[in-house]
């Protein structure tokens, strides 16, 4: 990795593993419902708890920061109202058509996930016009098809034959993990990592006709990102903020985690019991499924606002936590 480049854990090698070009997510994954076909629902239902919606609910940890009740309040109106009424018009569009609501949330979700991967793009220095371009272009695409024709790369697989592949590609990230953790890649290389992250998240949506799975599998290492970045930067954030371990107050981080493991439970809960079922070639929506993507849209929208570090507030409450010390 470039000596450069701002860092957000407390080691290059974390920043590689979750943030950089955290690979081994879909590796992992595909691997997993592969050679174990008869569990991919329960491994779905595990990432899904344990990363999408752990990641959904840590954006609400904002909103449990006493530092920002003022900004909150001074802009009530854009980050409360406007995104009530939105909501409120998706309830009323999901009883004419759940579909429409689906298509929106995949864009929204979409243009959310483009948009970290090209500010990771410009954090790690790798911020040329034509890398930037290909991110959004590639995810464009990939997403226009992949929602039109789910899978339509899809071939019959040999396990023996990608067994084989995954082992030679697993030895081949260990190695690209270590030699980048050492500064000993080359700056081309090193710039490609976090590239291939971006254009690689929706790729799947081609392979997979299962859109939930599709999903997992890629959009998978943007939780990962997400969530290395923002209990990198809050743990940050609270050593600078509390001198001494006998000034740090235990209980309000301990009940947090307890909101996000309850948050987690209950949208992986609420989003598999409600997920839309296929009776006699007919798709049946359930009302249940709109609440997680109620959320989800919200989450869409107010990080458009949480990470706008031109607002003097954002720059000053959480830019200076975002990044190891030593790079400034």
């Amino acid at each position: 990795m470039q000596t450069s480049a701002k860092q957000f854990t407390s080691s290059i090698f974390l920043d590689n593993l979750f943030i950089n070009f955290p690979l081994w997510f879909p590796l992992t994954y595909i691997f997993l419902i592969i050679n174990f076909p008869s569990y991919s629902k329960y491994i779905f239902i595990t990432s899904l708890f344990l990363f999408a919606e752990t990641h959904f609910a840590s954006t609400w940890l904002y909103f449990f920061d006493k530092d920002n009740w003022i900004w909150i309040k001074k802009n009530f109106y854009r980050i409360v109202f406007i995104p009530f009424f939105f909501l409120m018009l998706s309830i009323l569009i999901w009883f004419f058509s759940p579909p429409l609501i689906l298509l929106i949330h995949y864009l929204a979700s979409g243009w959310h996930v483009t948009k970290q991967s090209t500010g990771i793009l410009k954090i790690y220095g790798v911020n040329t016009k034509t890398y930037i371009f290909l991110v959004y272009l590639v995810s464009f695409i990939c997403l226009v098809i992949g929602l039109s024709n789910p899978g339509i790369l899809a071939q019959g697989e040999n396990i023996l034959i990608l067994n084989k592949f995954f082992y030679f590609f697993f030895l081949g990230y260990a190695l690209i993990l270590y030699l980048s953790s050492k500064g000993h890649l080359n700056k081309y290389i090193s710039n490609l990592l976090p590239f291939t992250t971006g254009i690689t998240i929706y790729i799947p949506i081609l392979f997979f006709k299962d859109l939930g799975t599709a999903t997992a599998v890629g959009v998978g290492m943007h939780w990962c990102q997400y969530l290395a970045i923002i209990w990198s930067s809050r743990i940050r954030k609270k050593q600078i903020n509390y001198k001494s371990f006998f000034s740090y107050k235990i209980f309000p981080e301990i009940s947090r985690l307890i909101f996000i493991v309850f948050y987690s439970l209950l949208m992986s809960g609420l989003s598999v019991y409600g997920m839309p079922k296929q009776t006699e070639g007919e798709v049946n929506f359930s009302f249940i499924y709109l609440i997680p993507i109620m959320f989800q849209l919200f989450h869409f929208y107010i990080d458009g606002y949480i990470w706008r570090f031109s607002d003097p507030h954002i720059k000053k409450n959480i830019l200076p936590y975002l990044f190891k010390k030593n790079n400034f």
